[in-house]
């Protein structure tokens, strides 16, 4: 199966491109760099593989939660590229993503929201699946939600070192294994998205969107100023 992956959420974008058992990819680091050399990348691991985007069986991107920018563009490139052949898109969950990084059992997995908030999602990994047992959502560090299973559980998430201390003790006191610097990178997609489009969970490319879970990215003045008081309070 052809499989091309697009991911841009991050500081570090990239590209990959799955033919057969061989892997392509391309990475991208820097904000400002991303709108500019994604779609350059995209053609270069299409050209070492000898591959035309309509010999592709689907396109797969990072739908978030992440940075917005980075979701917009990783969705537009996917669309831009699957419409004249209608081919089918695979939104992958940035958390999802994450979960998969680790073994089996309950996984929470988070992600720096900036503003002082993170994204959070609990699931159950078994065989290889990632079975969500929350949905995602965005809050301060302290009203990450308790899990919905019972100690030990792993926690995976990415920009987290900051936030950890702030989480409830119960979290953090139940965990079995904790990293909090992971990344997702296209290559990450690949499997997921072949999983996806096994169990039907593709779309149209005129149907694909990113998944913001937040609609607020500014703070008002207030509440900046309890952020760094809370951040001037902290050991």
């Amino acid at each position: 199966m052809n499989l091309l992956a697009i991911e841009t959420s991050g500081e570090i974008a990239s590209v990959a491109l799955q033919r057969g058992d061989t892997v392509w990819e391309r990475r991208l680091q820097g904000y400002a760099r991303h709108a500019e050399h994604v779609l350059p990348a995209v053609h270069a691991v299409l050209e070492e593989a000898v591959l035309a985007v309509g010999e592709l069986a689907a396109i797969a991107f990072g739908a978030g939660p992440g940075a917005f920018t980075g979701l917009r563009l990783a969705c537009a490139v996917a669309q831009g590229l699957a419409l004249p052949g209608s081919l089918p898109l695979v939104p992958i969950g940035s958390l999802e993503a994450l979960a998969a990084q680790t073994g089996e059992g309950t996984v929470l997995a988070l992600a720096d929201a900036r503003m002082g908030q993170c994204y959070h999602a609990w699931f159950r990994c078994s065989g290889g699946q990632q079975e969500p047992l929350t949905e995602a959502g965005v809050s301060a560090p302290e009203e990450v939600p308790l899990p919905p299973a019972s100690a030990p559980w792993q926690v995976v998430g990415q920009g987290m070192t900051p936030l950890w201390p702030r989480l409830p003790e119960a979290i953090r006191a139940g965990a079995r294994t904790v990293v909090l610097d992971a990344t997702v990178q296209a290559r990450d997609l690949l499997p997921l998205a072949r999983r996806a489009l096994g169990q039907g969970r593709a779309l149209p490319p005129w149907e694909a969107a990113p998944y913001y879970v937040r609609d607020k990215v500014a703070l008002t003045a207030e509440e900046q100023a309890a952020l760094r008081q809370r951040r001037m309070a902290m050991p």
